[in-house]
């Protein structure tokens, strides 16, 4: 046995073997639990590398997927449903789970419109400007008014909840309208999480 022991804080060592180095020190009392576990550590990195890299990775179950780069899946669906319609490019979303798995989420965006609406009722230039731009997005095509919230779909739906980001000393447009794709029902997915999020 080799004499190189690094002591972490009061509770662990590590100790160099011929076989790499080996963890050593007391666990948090549990009287119920006589699991014993032993790690080790081959690397040519120091120990501080070694060990940062196995708390950052292993201990949160952080592992790259060999079969799904991020970037080259969200292009290949660009790549594949890329179209050009009146006057606009159009593309699907890059689902990487399956689309059935995102729930409605009327009532939550429900609530955040009403909290919209309050804001612009206590703000006339705001209100008018929001209205300026939503009535823009619906001529563009951008967006579109839900004329049936009760119709019975056979397919998920999501509402995207929007906000007013007022930019002051903008010469050009004051206000802009920001969609949140990362709002959830509680214990539900997000639309941000159900698509693959691609090269900036």
């Amino acid at each position: 046995m080799k004499d190189n022991v690094y002591k972490v804080n009061n509770e662990l060592i590590f100790r160099e073997t011929e076989f790499g180095y080996v963890a050593g020190g007391r666990l948090q009392e549990n009287k119920n639990n006589n699991n014993l576990s032993c790690y080790l550590l081959k690397d040519d990195n120091s120990v501080e590398d070694t060990l940062k890299l196995f708390f950052e990775l292993e201990s949160l179950s952080i592992k790259d997927d060999p079969y799904y780069y991020e970037d080259d899946q969200a292009m290949n669906i660009f790549k594949e449903t890329i179209q050009f319609n009146n006057e606009r490019y159009v593309v699907e979303l890059p689902f990487r789970k399956n689309w059935k798995e995102l729930s409605d989420n009327f009532s939550v965006a429900k609530q955040r419109f009403q909290n919209l609406w309050r804001r612009l009722q206590r703000d006339k230039i705001l209100h008018s400007q929001y209205l300026e731009t939503i009535q823009d997005y619906l001529n563009q095509g951008i967006i579109e008014k839900v004329k049936n919230t009760e119709a019975n779909i056979h397919k998920p739906v999501y509402y995207l909840p929007h906000q007013a980001i007022k930019r002051e000393g903008r010469v050009t447009t004051s206000t802009r309208i920001v969609f949140d794709a990362a709002s959830y029902q509680t214990n539900e997915l997000s639309l941000n999480e159900c698509l693959w999020p691609g090269p900036n």
